[in-house]
């Protein structure tokens, strides 16, 4: 299996995504969330690491982590496995509780640290459990706003310093900011990642590239190639070359999806978006499918290959 990309750094912000294995609960019920709340305390005592925001879902959960370190594996590591423990003696389980690997994508603070607050505490109204996250009580929103006591561990400065020095008129900024931005979050944080790795503008993207990939040639980590890559392939440019060379309709859909796949950096869901009637697991399969056509079929095979040089993808 392939292994993602970690670049660590002394004052990195990430933000951090966790879900459960099979899209699985790993809160099956409030003493859960209280208990994760429990060794997330632990962990940044422990690695002097910082929490600038969280939301616990059932499925999932979200952090934003500054690592003044550089340690985000062995805090995620210490965090994941502490509360695994937690969870499969509990509920008399075995076997992973979580769907891979964490992700994690380095974020542009001073530019977008506080959209990405705003993206992690809307969760819940994206999900329709609540109309107003201040109704959901497992997320940092509330201390933002001073509604619940803020733990130590979690740092609110740095988001609220955007909206002013005094606090009482701050905290009602953030609350204006966050509701007024209901719908439209998705798109800001979407629209500012870079390869599935940084959250920021294009001169923060080639910095990291520039100090942290620019000399990594580890095969394990097909992203180090991509990362390389100046630009990433839209859905329309990839669909403008495959018309070029497929005339059938549903075939000129399949083989789109298969590139975005195979020469981007969406994600399933991102790719499901882009379309009607499939879901991310029939992304997935469609790709294998898609494979093994390209093994059976030295036509078919013929056409992929002549569309990835119109493209001007390494293959």
């Amino acid at each position: 299996m392939a292994r993602p990309l970690r670049i660590e750094y002394e004052g990195a912000f990430y933000h951090i995504v966790q879900r459960g294995t099979e899209r699985k609960s790993v809160f099956k019920e409030d003493k859960d969330k209280q208990r994760f709340l429990a060794y997330l305390e632990t962990t940044f005592l422990r690695y002097r690491s910082i929490c600038h925001a969280y939301c616990l879902m059932d499925n999932h959960y979200h952090l934003i982590i500054e690592t003044p370190g550089a340690n985000i594996t062995k805090i995620m590591h210490y965090l994941n496995t502490s509360y695994a423990v937690y969870f499969n003696t509990k509920y008399r389980r075995v076997g992973p509780l979580y769907q891979g690997r964490f992700k994690s994508i380095i974020v542009q603070a001073d530019e977008y640290l506080h959209h990405l607050s705003r993206y992690i505490h809307l969760n819940p109204v994206r999900a329709k459990i609540d109309e107003d996250p201040v109704k959901y009580k497992w997320s940092s929103y509330n201390s933002y706003l001073g509604k619940n006591k803020k733990p130590a561990w979690l740092e609110i400065g740095f988001v609220m310093s955007n909206f002013g020095k005094k606090i009482a008129p701050a905290r009602k900024r953030y609350r204006e900011y966050v509701l007024g931005g209901i719908g439209k979050e998705v798109g800001i944080i979407k629209e500012n990642i870079h390869k599935g790795l940084v959250l920021g503008d294009i001169d923060f993207m080639r910095e990291i590239k520039e100090r942290f990939v620019k000399n990594k040639t580890d095969k394990e980590i097909p992203m180090i190639r991509d990362i390389l890559i100046e630009g990433e392939l839209s859905k329309e440019e990839i669909e403008k070359v495959v018309k070029e060379k497929i005339a059938e309709i549903k075939e000129i859909r399949k083989v789109t999806i298969y590139l975005l796949r195979k020469y981007t950096q969406k994600s399933l869901k991102d790719i499901a978006d882009c379309y009607k009637g499939i879901e991310d697991s029939g992304i997935s399969v469609l790709t294998k499918r898609m494979e093994e056509r390209r093994g059976k079929s030295k036509k078919l095979n013929e056409v992929l290959a002549s569309i990835e040089e119109l493209l001007n993808v390494e293959t």
